[in-house]
């Protein structure tokens, strides 16, 4: 697969038959990211960690690794500390910060502020989590690529948040710089916002309207400014001393 262009349609992704609720790449990605700025061994808090893919992907790499998720049931890694928790439930996310402030070396909110009420109070929530200089990565759908920029142009609406995507959970619409905004705003430094997932500039399933969105959007890709590439948005960034 080019980085320069997609041809044919994204499949289901497994990691160790464990389903990975995240786009193309996605995973591996946030895994290179740790491994380049975390030591084996670091404590890693996995912050709405689903089924378990991200999580047991660190841990198999040799990280000590805590989920935390709404459905216990839905949870399948292994080697994995898991804690039930509803994100939106202020009082058991609080009562777990309590248990657990400042206890980990980098904390991850992976395709989850997308799903919450709130996602200033997230962003805090995982500040709390984190140790003073540790590694906070969180990511979000990039409403501001090229196909989501051409699919509001004709919709209103952004890209992943449409009203099938609103069944499962897509509520908080942020852009790059949005997100900026919140760290900034919670004291975090070195902040780096950058593309990821898989969304090259050519991205073709067929012969369909999805094809003249590809068109169209190269004709006007020269105009258009900020993160226009990227399913995803990766943020990472360092919480203060």
């Amino acid at each position: 697969m080019s980085s320069k262009i997609f041809i044919g349609k994204k499949k289901l992704q497994y990691y160790n038959n464990l389903l990975i609720k995240a786009d193309l790449n996605l995973h591996q990605q946030i895994a290179n990211e740790i491994q380049k700025n975390l030591p084996r061994g670091s404590k890693i808090l996995d912050f709405g960690c689903g089924e378990g893919a991200l999580s047991q992907r660190l841990a198999d790499l040799g990280y000590e690794v805590v989920g935390v998720d709404i459905n216990s049931k839905d949870f399948k890694a292994n080697n994995v500390k898991f804690i039930q928790i509803d994100l939106n439930n202020a009082a058991q996310v609080n009562n777990f910060l309590n248990k657990y402030y400042e206890q980990f070396d980098c904390v991850l909110g992976v395709e989850t502020i997308e799903h919450l009420y709130d996602p200033w109070s997230y962003i805090d929530n995982l500040a709390k989590a984190l140790k003073k200089s540790g590694l906070l990565i969180v990511t979000i759908p990039n409403i501001t690529s090229w196909l989501s920029r051409i699919i509001f142009l004709f919709t209103g609406r952004f890209h992943q948040f449409s009203d099938d995507d609103v069944k499962y959970g897509h509520i908080a619409p942020l852009t790059a710089w949005e997100l900026e905004l919140i760290l900034r705003s919670k004291n975090f430094t070195n902040i780096t916002i950058k593309p990821a997932g898989t969304l090259p500039p050519i991205y073709i399933t067929g012969i369909n309207k999805l094809l003249f969105f590809n068109i169209l959007a190269l004709l006007l890709r020269p105009f258009m400014k900020g993160i226009k590439d990227g399913w995803c948005i990766l943020s990472l960034a360092r919480k203060a001393l």
